[in-house]
């Protein structure tokens, strides 16, 4: 009885975690086929790079996690980091500390998402016309500043860059702030009221205010971690290259790109577009499998045009995952 037991507890922890447990297993397979493409993609380089630039990702999929769980969803997250990414740029240019402008990257992304929660919470606005908007505002913002230009003063703290680029113990600076995100979200959606408060938000609006959930609260502050977590990726993205550099393959995509890849990767991780599932570790582990795939596909000599036809078919993959996703 209790190995019958112990079988069905088993069977019911693997249905529930299934895209988590598909995702490593498909991480296992690409770890064991692509060196036998190319020789390069397990080299000690190629996989620091490619952990530096999955941290990218996985941190702005994490927010998006939070966003899609209360059945919403934010277009502005690549917008924010672009645009947190040029006033880093410019406060170290007036001579300002890169810890100060860390903190003020921060706040800035944070009151953003603050910003898109008013809009939707107090206004009344789709989540989507809502994030659409202020992403777009936030990109004319930047475009009409640079001028699709670069942005690089002289004598910023070199320290910036050594956040992007260094690296502790041969882990990169920014993969340590991914697992460090990962971790805490992790924590704060499994143990925590305020992740039980989310999820009963998202699975149904009108009984968690029944029974005593600050819906508001709880939708404006989703949207605040998605701002602030965009906020750290756009850091991090920007303390790489030194400069800022209108969006880019470079700097992680253009705005809609970023976005495309941080709901591709919540989705693949066991999310849905309606609300109400989703994890962190998912939500992660569909940001690193999406890294590795575009990390093998450069390896491989494929084009950015190769590249944008992938996350094409990325886009049916995903709409066709969140329709089963809400069916279970």
């Amino acid at each position: 009885m209790q190995t019958t037991n112990t079988r069905k507890s088993s069977f019911g922890w693997f249905r529930e975690h299934r895209s988590e447990c598909i995702l490593v297993l498909l991480m296992t397979a690409a770890f064991v086929l692509a060196p036998l493409f190319t020789e390069f993609f397990l080299t000690a380089d190629n996989l620091f790079n490619l952990s530096r630039q999955g941290s990218y990702l996985a941190i702005v999929a994490v927010g998006m996690a939070l966003v899609l769980i209360i059945g919403g969803i934010d277009l502005s997250i690549g917008a924010i980091m672009q645009l947190v990414g040029l006033c880093t740029v410019l406060l170290l240019g007036a001579g300002v500390s890169a810890w100060v402008a860390f903190i003020a990257a921060l706040v800035l992304g944070a009151g953003l998402g603050v910003i898109n929660g008013l809009l939707i919470v107090f206004g009344r606005m789709q989540p989507f016309i809502a994030t659409l908007a202020t992403g777009g505002i936030m990109t004319g913002i930047v475009m009409t500043y640079t001028q699709g230009n670069a942005v690089a003063p002289r004598g910023i703290d070199p320290l910036f860059k050594a956040i992007g680029g260094g690296a502790v113990a041969g882990v990169p600076i920014p993969a340590l702030a991914m697992f460090l995100v990962v971790a805490i979200f992790w924590w704060l959606m499994s143990f925590s009221t305020y992740g039980k408060n989310v999820y009963a938000t998202g699975a149904n609006e009108n009984a968690a205010r029944i029974v005593g959930v600050n819906v508001n609260w709880i939708e404006c502050s989703v949207y605040a971690i998605s701002g602030l977590l965009a906020a750290l990726a756009g850091f991090l993205t920007f303390a790489r290259v030194g400069t800022f550099q209108p969006a880019t393959a470079a700097t992680g995509g253009t705005p809609v790109e970023v976005v495309i890849m941080a709901v591709a990767a919540v989705v693949l991780g066991g999310g849905s577009l309606v609300g109400g599932k989703g994890t962190v570790i998912g939500a992660f582990l569909g940001a690193m499998i999406s890294a590795v795939m575009l990390n093998l596909l450069i390896l491989l000599g494929m084009g950015i045009w190769f590249q944008r036809f992938l996350l094409a078919i990325i886009i049916v993959v995903v709409v066709v995952l969140s329709g089963r996703n809400e069916r279970r």
